[in-house]
């Protein structure tokens, strides 16, 4: 999971930072307010919540592919139109919590990514590096697994030993390459938590054409990004294990109200108790996502349906101890028993195009806080107003 992030003139972030990077954990793990297992992005439209979860995703593009893909890819307009000062490199820095598969408990690891643009325009990876923080008496000590500069760098294997490295094509991070050596399993794990990061659009206006052009044949294991393969992953669940495919479509069916008189399962995303029932399946995923992005999973839910949604999250933030979810929202009900650690506020003066985005943890407003001690929802403070004033902020 994340614990921390910072983007650097990149997309409308000149140098923003949510929750906590490795130098500020040193002294205790808890020390500020880190990213959770469950997270809310609020503020007033175009302050920055979709540009946060698209940077995120470019950067995992960066990771899986190439810089130069990543940048084309998805509808992005090419990487020297995404970065605020074309003479800087855009500045990526993610701190994790992750599950030590060998021993059974958590370690942590920063990645950090430099890309900067050429003569031409064209990115290349322009530094790059990967900090273990490691519990040692008295403290944590740091350890730098790997490091390089424009393709040049050394890294830390598994028995302890430094080799050096170089890397050609200009457009691959070392992350890509190593992360996928088992004699490097740090780095291994690093990838696999990029790689299983998943940006839902189940809530897309974009019209689903899946079944009506014919989708693919056959089971899926997993949901896409927009639930339009729902039909192949119902057929794998069945086939795989008809059990347990049962008893999950019993306890969400009897989760959602419409679906209770329903005999078919939904085909489609044209109604919202279908999309509730997306979220849920894939909150129901036997192998579980590092962590889930979602813009606004409460569009178009009715209130009682938006409160299924919100306990189905919670569930799975408690339920998978090493995952979590980030989401944005305009819905005070959603984020009405959250606790203010776990909302982040956005929001932008508009004085200029990109770089005045800042952003807030609520339970930094003493005000909120002290309002949430006494009983008050995060939902009843949000919808006072008191998240959105400035005043009541310490600096």
């Amino acid at each position: 999971m994340i614990l921390g992030v910072r983007i650097a003139n990149f997309d409308v972030f000149d140098e923003d930072c949510a929750g906590i990077l490795v130098k500020e954990s040193q002294n205790n793990e808890g020390a500020g307010n880190r990213l959770r297992n469950l997270n809310a992005l609020i503020g007033r439209n175009n302050t920055g919540k979709t540009s946060f979860m698209g940077c995120l995703a470019f950067l995992r593009d960066c990771v899986v592919g190439n810089v130069a893909d990543a940048s084309i890819s998805c509808g992005r307009p090419g990487f020297s139109n995404m970065v605020i000062d074309r003479s800087k490199p855009a500045e990526f820095n993610i701190f994790f919590k992750l599950g030590d598969r060998a021993g059974g408990k958590s370690k942590y690891l920063q990645y950090d990514l430099m890309i900067a643009a050429n003569k031409f325009g064209s990115p290349y990876v322009a530094g790059e590096k990967v900090v273990l923080s490691r519990k040692v008496s008295g403290g944590y000590e740091l350890v730098t697994l790997l490091e390089q500069d424009c393709g040049h760098g050394t890294l830390v294997n598994d028995a302890g030993t430094s080799e050096e490295f170089g890397i050609e094509d200009e457009h691959l991070t070392a992350l890509s390459l190593y992360g996928k050596i088992s004699a490097y399993k740090d780095l291994c794990d690093l990838h696999r938590e990029i790689s299983k990061w998943f940006f839902c659009s189940f809530s897309s206006d974009e019209p689903n054409s899946y079944f009506n052009e014919g989708g693919a044949p056959g089971g899926h294991k997993h949901l896409n990004s927009t639930g339009s393969n729902i039909g192949n992953v119902l057929e794998y669940m069945k086939s795989n294990d008809e059990d347990t495919y049962n008893s999950i479509m019993a306890d969400i069916k009897n989760k959602i109200p419409a679906m209770k008189k329903k005999k078919n399962l939904p085909q489609t995303l044209s109604e919202s108790p279908d999309k509730l029932f997306l979220y849920l399946l894939l909150l129901r995923d036997s192998e579980p996502h590092s962590t889930i992005f979602i813009e606004t999973p409460d569009k178009d839910l009715y209130h009682d349906m938006v409160d299924v949604l919100a306990d189905e999250m919670r569930e799975y933030s408690i339920r998978n101890h090493y995952c979590q979810i980030i989401f944005s929202t305009h819905n005070p009900y959603i984020i009405e028993t959250m606790s203010p650690k776990e909302i982040w506020v956005f929001e932008r003066s508009f004085e200029k195009d990109s770089g005045d985005v800042t952003i807030k943890c609520a339970g930094d407003n003493p005000l909120v806080d002290a309002m949430f001690k006494q009983g008050v929802g995060m939902g009843a403070i949000w919808y006072g107003g008191h998240l959105d004033k400035g005043d009541d902020w310490e600096n």
